[in-house]
């Protein structure tokens, strides 16, 4: 199976770096975006999309337990992690 590799933090969008600052702080961990960076104009429409509604959602429920939920939610379609 093919995989995308990460891209160097270096070579990351500024704009981009600043996401996984983010997601280090609220989850502890960030690479994902490095792979995601390869098609900065589309991760960061999902990130336009996403953000608010993670922020709206704030304390209603963890961010670690809806990332655990995605994850398991990932496990049950066979998608590979």
């Amino acid at each position: 199976m093919s995989r995308v590799s990460a891209l160097p933090f270096d070579q990351v969008p500024e704009n981009l770096q600043s996401v996984m600052q983010q997601y280090d702080e609220e989850l502890g961990g960030s690479a994902f975006v490095q792979v995601f960076a390869h098609a900065p104009e589309l991760y960061q429409k999902f990130i336009d999309f996403y953000f608010p509604l993670a922020l709206e959602a704030r304390g209603a429920v963890d961010m670690k337990v809806t990332e655990l939920a995605r994850l398991m939610v990932a496990k049950k379609n066979d998608c590979n992690l």
